[in-house]
């Protein structure tokens, strides 16, 4: 594995990561098998269709990963605008009837001749890389300081916009709390960020409680029991799921609350399937190795060489472990409903090819830790 990794320039790539990174999605294929193959049966008549569709993503998406850990992490400093440009046009035009693909009352794909991908995925991916170029500068004096911290949340806002109108809501929560740990690791004054948070409560109001079904999930988060049967019975079901699952589970393939009973099972809530089937063991199991790619991120954060790949490092690192904590916080009962894939494992090419371009750009950075002087600045400019 290590000749196949470690190639061009630096010196090793972080072969924890990548091996922790590969054994979830190994986790995650055959759990998808599990949780669609009776679905699959009944409407494709190929009980293996979800699970060859996510193995192709997975070849493609490690041809990926190979290709990003190959290229220099700072060459990315030179797109942020071409980054942010394409996300964009890609959010307008999914928004453009023909072009954006509408599935259940949400226009959040885009296609052609049956191939689907979720440009969202991407745009997370880009906001990361173009916030960590913003912050990763100092800037010296509060008017540029103001004017560093206006001008990020003008696009981070335009963006959260864009997205709300597909609707994602999931996704936009999950750009604004990445984004809020980028803002906060980068140490940025503690008081402008509680600020932000403050300003942000009534938006949050607004956005739950004067939207119908988001005010419905959420009440039915509070006491899922009083609409058992409505806006409450597919957490519960998540709850049974849990319940069945005690400490050493069903077994792989034996579950019931798959067949429908849960929401989405082998994408959103892939994680009750899990439980049920592997129990508090495989839960705590999925857990750690979350921790274990938590943690490798960080130390390759630690040992970049330059204030760029330590923010990118961390920002790549909680793309990924704030929307596994996101999911399972929602399928374990400890955060709303909202459609958020968990991580390496769901059914999904576009999460999936997306987090292995993230695995890949940590790994190159975890390989360059010696290229550069320790501490060298970007530069003190943030828009060239």
């Amino acid at each position: 594995m290590k000749p196949l990794i470690n190639n061009r320039e630096g010196g090793e790539s972080d072969l924890i990561l990548l091996v922790t990174a590969l054994f979830l999605i190994g986790l995650g294929i055959a759990m998808i098998y599990s949780a669609s193959a009776v679905y699959a049966l009944k409407t494709i008549k190929d009980s293996f269709f979800f699970m060859k569709k996510q193995l192709l993503w997975f070849m493609i998406g490690f041809i990926a990963l190979l290709f990003f850990q190959g290229i220099n992490y700072r060459v990315y400093i030179k797109y942020t605008k071409v980054m942010l440009l394409l996300s964009l046009v890609l959010l307008i035009a999914i928004l453009i009837p023909g072009i954006g693909i509408s599935v259940k009352g949400a226009a959040r794909w885009m296609g052609l001749n049956g191939i689907r991908f979720q440009p969202s995925e991407f745009i997370k991916l880009f906001m990361v890389i173009f916030l960590v170029k913003v912050f990763s500068t100092e800037i010296r004096g509060l008017a540029n300081q103001i004017i560093q911290l206006l001008i990020p949340i003008i696009i981070i806002a335009i963006t959260f916009i864009l997205i709300m109108l597909q609707p994602d809501f999931g996704t936009a929560v999950t750009l604004l709390a990445v984004s809020g740990l980028i803002l906060f690791v980068s140490g940025f004054p503690i008081l402008y960020i509680l600020m932000l948070i403050v300003t942000s409560i009534p938006m949050f109001y607004l956005l739950i409680y004067q939207v119908d079904y988001r005010k419905e999930r959420f009440l039915a988060f509070l006491n899922p029991w009083e609409d058992r049967f409505g806006n409450g019975y597919h957490i519960i079901q998540s709850f049974i799921a849990f319940k069945k699952g005690e400490l050493f589970g069903v077994g792989l393939g034996c579950g019931t609350q798959k067949v429908a009973r849960l929401p989405e099972p082998y994408t959103d809530f892939i994680f009750a399937v899990i439980a049920e089937e592997s129990g508090l063991i495989g839960t705590v199991f999925i857990l750690s190795l979350y921790c274990v790619i938590f943690w490798r991120g960080l130390r390759i954060s630690l040992n970049a060489t330059d204030n760029f790949g330590k923010l990118l490092a961390i920002g790549l690192t909680m793309l990924i472990v704030v929307q596994a904590f996101i999911n399972i916080g929602v399928v374990s009962g400890g955060l709303p409903t909202t459609g958020i894939p968990l991580p390496l494992i769901s059914y999904g090419g576009s999460s999936l090819l997306a987090n292995m371009i993230s695995l890949g750009i940590l790994l190159n950075i975890s390989k360059n830790n010696d290229i550069m002087p320790n501490n060298k600045k970007i530069g003190n400019i943030v828009w060239t």
